[in-house]
Parts: C-alpha cells; structure tokens; sequence
C-alpha cells in the first residue's frame, strides 16, 4: 500500500447551532487519508464520522481548520468549485443506495458516468461488482444487496479519486452486508482507488488497512491492519 497523502486534514472543525445549543461535530481533528488505502472511519454515534466523511466530499464545508486533496485546499472553495469537485474527483456510496427507481442498472451507472471526465466503461463498473448480466433491471426488481453493487458501480464509474462509503452496509442483513463489503474490497483492489468507509461496527474495521477511531469529534487512535480480514470471516 502507498504512503503517499491523498487528504491532509488540520485542526479540522465543524460546529452547528441547534436552537440555542451550539454542537460541535469536529474539534480540532487532525488525519491523514494515504493513496490507494482501504481507511475506515471508526466510532459510535455522535463521535463526528460522517460529518468528516460529509467535509470530504464537498456535501458540507468547515467551520475551520483545512482540508487539502493532493496539496489543493477544497474547504475553502466556492460553491462551482466545491460542485465541480464531487463531480470529479469523489465517488459517494450511501446507506440507502439512492439510485433513481425508474432508471435500470446501467442507466443508473450512466448517470454518474455523464458528469466525469473521464469515466471507467459503464459495463465494465457493472461488472466489477457482478451485475452486468441484471444491466437492464430496474431497482424494484433487484434485492437491496444487488442496487448497493449498482450503487459501487455508480460511484467506481467516475473513475473518482476517493470513493466515499457511509454505512454501506446499514441497510442490509448480516450475509447480504457480507457481500457487500466483498464487492468493495473487489473494486478496491482492481481499481487501486482509495476508500474510506464510515461505520458504528467494530468487526468491519477487521477488512481495513487502517482504522481511525474517532471520539467526541477527535481522533481517539489509529491501528494499522497488517493483515486485513476476508468479508466472509467476519462476525458481528
């Protein structure tokens, strides 16, 4: 695996106001996200994971501190620039699979492919996650495990330079979730992209090459894996 920075994150902060009650997410976090990892973001609710993952991908913008993709600063940028950013260089993976119901599997994929640059195949993003042959099913007729592959497949078509994954396997039973984490691992390793996976559970940072465990909005710890774990011989 590369050591070589893809997100420098520094005295990172992000604060809200709920009525009179000011919350704060992010407390002065510092991390660093390396090229072609498999990273996973650690930590139960409230402790600030997915509003990070939410600051990485553009969808929200810092109180304060900074946030640098390969040396350029995103926190900062304008509203175009932070739009341009998602478009190109982030591919986002949700919990509830967001795909669009009256679109099939590849129409679906070709969604995302016609706002890249410079897009991976549609049919070969379907393939990597074992889907090309259910290519023209709507998401009605696929089961939950098979439209969250539509939806790797969604965000691997950019061709992005992250692939951001919140609670991928929140919505679906422990054996579907199980193929799920497979497939990532799959696209991950044929790809070489990195991605960051946020989740609540402790057993799935077994398949990562690194877990950052985040705490009241700060990093707690950092463990490096070096021997991740199969998907299939995890328990939880």
């Amino acid at each position: 695996m590369s050591h070589r920075i893809l997100y420098n994150v520094r005295k990172l902060t992000k604060s809200y106001l709920m009525g009179e009650v000011t919350v704060h997410a992010l407390r002065g976090l510092d991390m660093e996200i390396h090229e072609g990892e498999l990273l996973v973001l650690l930590g139960p609710s409230g402790s600030g994971k997915s509003t990070l993952l939410n600051l990485l991908g553009g969808m929200d913008s810092p109180t304060s501190g900074t946030i640098e993709l390969r040396q350029v600063e995103i926190g900062g940028l304008s509203e175009r620039g932070l739009t341009a950013y998602r478009r190109k260089s982030v591919g986002f993976v949700f919990q509830f699979f967001n795909l669009i119901p009256t679109l099939t599997a590849r129409e679906n994929v070709q969604v995302a492919a016609q706002i890249a640059d410079q897009p991976l195949p549609v049919d070969d993003a379907l393939h990597m996650v074992g889907l090309l042959e259910r290519a023209d099913h709507f998401p009605s007729q696929m089961s939950g495990g098979e439209q969250q592959r539509v939806a790797i497949a969604r965000a691997i078509c950019k061709n992005p330079a992250v692939v951001l994954a919140d609670e991928p396997t929140g919505a679906l039973d422990y054996e579907t979730g199980k193929l799920v984490l497979d497939v990532l691992i799959d696209v991950h390793r044929q790809s070489g992209k990195t991605v960051v996976m946020v989740t609540h559970n402790v057993a799935i940072g077994g398949i990562a090459d690194r877990v950052v465990r985040l705490r009241s909005g700060q990093v707690q710890d950092v463990t490096e894996n070096q021997s991740p774990i199969e998907p299939k011989d995890l328990t939880w």
